[in-house]
């Protein structure tokens, strides 16, 4: 007897390591993810521009990193007080203009030197919908200005290839995989929300049939329909829950992950639940001897992996 439905993941060549230079780019699903990759120390990048869900924002992303083309103070606006992008995320906004600027082109400039190592990008498509500000275009976020100074439109297929069509010979020697953020966009309205998924999911799939390079990991039909289930989503009932962002992550893991990436993947679960365990009586000889094999664990594994880091973790366990 069968309780839910499958999903196949497609057979690919694409493995990622530790030491492989990642870049993530796209909605909160993507972050999720991106940080999962983090904490097991791989080399990521992880959206430049702050977490952005529209097809367009991020093909502009994309372009900016590929000519590090550096944004100037005309591309600020303020509102409220505070300087924004409109090509960024709430997050790098700031009461000091300069500071702002400072900060996004900084991560610019990371995020350009990091490309040219990159052998795989991942882009996770959040929305077809997009809202165009007056004198601007298409923004990556509305940091909360009134809808009303926004004009609202839905993507077609063929803007969203054309927009990837700009990019495609700077990205030929890259490893680009799409995904679909499962995460629905309600206050769009549920029928506009799978109008704007459908978009995305069309727009991926010429995609992928175009460019060798270009290759689909199904998270969207993981949570939506393997995990069929509103006990996979928040209080809110659209965000995923930990659980469920878990069994994407082992399906990505069994799916790009050769077997040394998960063996050193196993070894670093098992520091970081050494770091964080808090003994009884932390001068005791028994913790300080604890403490002593799991720094010599640590300094093996950077003997053997050199790009592996554990500085934090080591002052993190002698102090805890």
């Amino acid at each position: 007897m069968k309780f839910t439905t499958p999903v196949s993941i497609p057979l690919n060549q694409i493995k990622i390591s530790h030491e492989q230079s990642i870049l993530f780019i796209g909605s909160c699903f993507a972050q999720n993810i991106g940080e999962k990759l983090k904490s097991n120390q791989f080399n990521i990048t992880l959206n430049p521009n702050g977490i952005i869900y529209n097809p367009i924002s991020m093909v502009n992303s994309l372009e900016r990193i590929i000519h590090n083309k550096y944004y100037s103070e005309q591309e600020l606006t303020n509102y409220n007080t505070k300087w924004i992008s409109f090509n960024h995320h709430g997050s790098f906004s700031s009461f000091n203009k300069k500071q702002c600027l400072k900060q996004i082109n900084k991560t610019l400039e990371e995020a350009h030197q990091h490309l040219k190592k990159c052998s795989t990008i991942f882009i996770t498509l959040g929305s077809a919908w997009v809202y165009e500000y007056p004198d601007f275009g298409i923004v990556a976020n509305c940091h909360k200005i009134p809808n009303k100074q926004f004009t609202k439109r839905l993507l077609s297929v063929k803007e969203i290839l054309s927009a990837f069509n700009e990019v495609k010979e700077n990205l030929k020697n890259i490893n680009i995989v799409f995904t679909v953020s499962p995460i629905r966009h309600i206050k769009e309205g549920l029928h506009e929300n799978n109008l704007s998924k459908s978009t995305l999911h069309l727009a991926i799939n010429n995609l992928v049939e175009q460019q060798e390079n270009y290759h689909y990991f199904p998270a969207y039909e993981m949570i939506i329909d393997e995990l069929r289930d509103y006990r996979f989503f928040k209080d809110d009932l659209v965000h995923p829950t930990e659980m469920a962002t878990n069994y994407v992550w082992d399906k990505f893991s069994s799916c790009y992950f050769n077997d040394e990436t998960k063996s050193i993947n196993t070894e670093l679960k098992k520091i970081k639940t050494a770091v964080n365990h808090q003994p009884f009586n932390f001068k005791s000889e028994e913790h300080q001897q604890f403490i002593t094999k799991q720094i010599q664990v640590m300094d093996e594994l950077t003997q053997e992996y050199s790009y592996l880091n554990f500085e934090d973790e080591k002052l993190k366990i002698k102090n805890n």
